[in-house]
């Protein structure tokens, strides 16, 4: 992972030199490493998630809700990021799935993709899940049914005891099938989140789900933080140096208006710990499909919905998209005369190029070991 930020776009990897057929003027365009984690690249993977989640959505309002972990568990979190990060969402999705299945709330099977984030703007741990829930779903006839509000599915108070029940049960379930790396106190720790609130924040049903689209599509192919929000400050004494985060600062946010800007400022290394804190473990998928969104389910209930909401894909325009974006077949103008003809010529990768900036110890081999004294000792 650290590997391929240092070498993205860079001459580690090799470039593409555009020629303008017009005034000679010459761009060179270096390449990117292709790390899902990468916070400088990626920006076609994130087009094309964006695109397939639009095609499954349904034509129906969307409410955005967040399910937050308290930080007690954040250190459990560190031993075990697979696990904690699997139940954060799952256990959003049972906590949906319950409040809709009471029928004072909506009484049907609706559909959710969630998408989880393990940080906060200033990259601090903050683990919580953003997830994008119908307003409405399948009841058991295979009628679609609305939910009773006309503002939210289910009330604050239920979303947030139903998450925090689903929460503990399965995390439970796993200490007891030894599965869980424990931390000291592990029991107290469990008593005292069994006691508190845990915070749901429900947002208000919408049709227009572009914005949060872009907004989770934004972190699918990317970890924490964009290179625009980092700046080392260099120093004649390396200890002196530090790296500025910039942020936002909801705690002194006011009500009806964008959260401030602030600065952080800390150590590199620090700064390059709360980085890797945020990579998930290999395999993981941070973005998942429950209920009407799930294959199997889909498959089951399509025939069932209404023609009404399901939403127009746009299959033809979205392949045509997709292909013009992938082979960047966008119009590329040059940045003297503006002309659109180029000559392309490739510059070979320099292997060598990273050890301008790094320099390695030279490793001596372990010292050779005949069989005779393996044998004597």
């Amino acid at each position: 992972m650290i590997r391929s930020i240092r070498i993205c776009q860079s001459p580690a990897l090799g470039a593409k030199v555009l020629e303008c057929k017009s005034c000679g003027h010459k761009k060179k365009i270096y390449l990117s490493c292709g790390n899902s984690q990468c916070p400088l690249c990626q920006h076609h993977k994130r087009n094309l998630w964006q695109a397939k989640v639009s095609q499954k959505m349904l034509n129906v309002p969307y409410t955005h809700t967040v399910f937050t972990i308290p930080h007690e568990l954040h250190k459990l979190a560190r031993l075990n990021k697979r696990i904690i990060y699997g139940i954060t969402m799952r256990a959003a999705w049972l906590c949906v799935k319950t409040v809709c299945k009471d029928p004072e709330n909506v009484g049907g099977l609706p559909g959710m993709i969630t998408v989880l984030h393990t940080f906060g703007s200033d990259l601090k741990q903050h683990i919580h899940t953003h997830a994008l829930i119908t307003f409405g779903g399948i009841d058991h006839s295979g009628k679609w049914v609305w939910p009773k509000r006309k503002k939210k599915i289910a009330p604050f108070r239920q979303m947030c005891k139903e998450y925090r029940k689903a929460f503990i049960k399965l995390l439970k379930k796993e200490i007891a099938n030894g599965k869980i790396k424990p931390v000291d106190n592990l029991e107290q720790i469990l008593i005292d989140v069994d006691k508190k609130r845990w915070n749901v924040r429900n947002g208000r049903p919408t049709m227009d789900t572009t914005i949060i689209e872009r907004y989770l599509a934004r972190y699918i192919n990317r970890v924490a933080i964009t290179r625009s929000r980092l700046k080392y400050i260099a120093h004649q004494d390396k200890l002196k140096s530090t790296v500025q985060i910039t942020y936002k600062d909801y705690r002194n946010q006011k009500d009806g208006e964008l959260a401030p800007k602030a600065i952080k400022s800390i150590d590199p290394l620090i700064a390059i710990n709360q980085f890797m804190l945020h990579v998930l473990p290999p395999y993981l998928q941070k973005s998942r499909h429950y209920g009407l969104h799930a294959y199997q389910t889909w498959k089951k209930y399509k025939d069932n919905i209404p023609k009404s909401i399901k939403r127009n894909t746009d299959t033809v325009k979205n392949l045509f998209a997709i292909i013009k974006a992938l082979l960047g077949i966008e119009p590329i103008q040059c940045e003297n005369c503006g002309h659109t003809e180029f000559d392309m010529s490739i510059v070979s990768s320099d292997p060598t190029w990273i050890f301008n900036f790094i320099t390695l110890p030279r490793l001596r081999a372990p010292p050779y070991q005949s069989k005779k004294s393996v044998i004597l000792s």
